[in-house]
């Protein structure tokens, strides 16, 4: 217990406690923390707090806290294989995590939080010289050992902090890792302690990309090489920089559009490339509510956490498949026949079942009405009740994910009962709702969600092909946007030819990117996105490519405001 106490005293000292963050920082960071403090619910322990919308006028460029998936990616890249706990909950804004974490700040529990998690993980990753070697730069043989000390916590503190350490930074972490070799008379422990402050400090946890007034007389605000080595690498790794990237930030080739675009296309190459769109998926199509999604047992007694699981799995390797195995166009899986499956979703899906279990890549029959991400097992069984089908809940998510659709919550007033009148016999669910579509108070909303999601009435709550609903002929039928459809095999190809569809997922990836909702000043960069994405048929790793290499990445500050604000 004493070696605790002096162990937290000299963190105190070296500026790592939550009360030391802010002087660290400065007035600006203080300003861009401001915000409410999420409900301690997130992707593992219940929904996200959803977060006003921002306003429409360009905001200065905040700290954005490292989302629990940046957090815990980029500790692994540092420290290796290691135990993570859970700490404090994302905030979801505009349908993203990326979007919540530029408008809030941490509890005094989130920070404790951090610190124990961080403990647990050094302690792991420094448990002895053979693990330290896989982390550090070098090992020390000694406390005297200065040049390899200095080597071991420039290079952990540069890939951690995304940026060089200042001489009076490393000399704080010099003293730290000094003291606590004394205390504990293992230099590999002392390290250890100045690994463990730096990851606590908010120049790791916080994703400070501020920029600073351009040198080519824009007005506008550039990001600095290293801001923009910490952007790229979450955009496309969704984890920190790796020394190259840091030596090509170091070496000024990040300063154009060209060097942007020559590490960027290194990025996608790379394995971690893959994790990083699937952060993005997970984010878009809400894949973290399927932890969350439950059904009536005695009704669905299929339903398990390991189907729930394996819906997961499906809908994420077929935008990998898109992307990186078979690259295509990205539209494609709006109404596409292939999917991946195992044995249990294989049942879900009328499909035949292997007598050596094992996941594989099917193409759904010519005829079936099953197509494309609105017919896969894990938007049907997500956006449904317990008990029943939700039109309501499918048409919402389909509008908002797919066609950038605002749909706003119900009025407080409205009775939401879809319970048939008492004495009337079996209705449909079309039957239930039509009472919302026909009162004005709810028909404009209903009239957006209602036909999408009643066209996939043919799929139970569990995602199984049915053609009656209590007994009573389905009638899937529905309009979007002039374009009729008779059915959910319909609607998949409408949403492909959809206008808005592929400038919908130009606008998501800004926003993911960005950490907030584009403003109108930035309609001109989404056009150009969606004429480059457009020549490129629709490829997601073109769109990826064209985003990074634009200005308005590259600038924390576009160009369109800086003359708005000069007129």
């Amino acid at each position: 217990m004493t070696r605790f106490r002096t162990r937290r005293a000299r963190s105190e000292r070296a500026g790592i406690r939550a009360t030391t963050w802010w002087p660290l920082l400065g007035s600006v960071a203080l300003a861009a923390c401001i915000g409410d403090i999420g409900d301690p619910h997130g992707p593992a322990g219940g929904p996200p707090v959803e977060q006003p919308p921002e306003t429409q006028g360009w905001k200065e460029p905040t700290l954005r806290r490292l989302t629990r998936s940046e957090f815990a990616h980029s500790v692994i890249d540092l420290l290796g294989p290691v135990t993570l706990g859970e700490v404090e909950a994302d905030s979801i804004q505009e349908g993203f995590f990326a979007v919540g974490a530029s408008q809030v700040a941490l509890s005094p529990a989130g920070v404790t939080k951090y610190e124990q998690v961080l403990d647990v993980a050094t302690a792991e990753a420094f448990a002895d010289a053979t693990r330290a070697a896989e982390v550090l730069a070098c090992v020390p043989v000694g406390a005297d050992d200065a040049a390899c000390i200095d080597k071991a916590l420039s290079r952990f503190g540069r890939r951690a902090w995304r940026r060089p350490l200042t001489d009076a930074e490393l000399t704080r972490y010099r003293v730290l890792t000094a003291e606590m070799t004394e205390d504990t008379g293992d230099v590999v422990q002392g390290v250890r302690h100045a690994a463990w402050a730096m990851l606590q400090s908010p120049y790791f946890l916080y994703r400070v990309e501020l920029g600073a007034p351009a040198e080519d007389e824009s007005g506008r605000l550039k990001y600095s090489v290293w801001e923009l080595a910490s952007r790229l690498s979450f955009t496309l790794w969704n984890s920190v920089p790796d020394d190259e990237l840091l030596d090509a930030a170091e070496a000024g080739e990040l300063d154009d559009a060209a060097g942007v675009s020559a590490q960027a296309a290194r990025m996608l190459a790379d394995g971690r490339a893959r994790q990083g769109v699937e952060t993005f998926a997970v984010e878009l199509y809400e894949l973290w509510r399927m932890k969350q999604t439950f059904k009536d047992a005695e009704l669905f007694p299929a339903w398990t956490p390991s189907l729930a699981e394996s819906m997961r799995t499906d809908l994420l390797r077929r935008i990998e498949d898109a992307v990186f195995d078979e690259p295509a166009d990205f539209l494609s899986l709006y109404d596409g026949r292939k999917a991946f499956v195992n044995n249990e979703l294989a049942a879900i899906y009328g499909l035949p079942e292997l007598e050596t279990d094992a996941w594989r890549a099917v193409e759904l029959p010519e005829g079936e009405m099953r197509r494309g991400l609105v017919g896969s097992g894990a938007v049907l069984a997500m956006n449904s009740l317990p008990g029943r089908t939700s039109a309501t809940e499918r048409g919402k998510f389909i509008a908002d994910a797919m066609l950038c659709k605002t749909v706003p919550p119900p009025p407080p007033t409205v009775d939401t009962n879809l319970n048939p009148p008492e004495g009337s016999g079996p209705m449909t669910l079309r039957q239930k709702l039509e009472p919302h579509r026909a009162d004005p108070a709810c028909a404009a909303c209903h009239g957006i969600m209602d036909p999408l999601g009643l066209a996939l009435e043919n799929f139970d709550s569990l995602g199984r092909f049915r053609e009656t609903d209590q007994g009573l002929p389905i009638d899937a039928t529905g309009e979007l946007d002039g374009v009729a459809f008779a059915d959910g095999r319909e609607l998949a190809t409408a949403l492909r030819e959809h206008p808005q569809a592929a400038s919908c997922l130009v606008r998501k990836v800004y926003t993911f990117a960005a950490g907030r909702a584009p403003v109108a000043l930035e309609d001109p960069l989404l056009e150009a996105l969606g004429a480059e994405l457009d020549a490129a048929n629709n490829r997601f790793d073109a769109l990826l490519l064209g985003l990074v290499q634009s200005d308005d990445f590259r600038y924390a500050q576009p160009l369109a405001s800086v003359a708005a604000a000069g007129e």
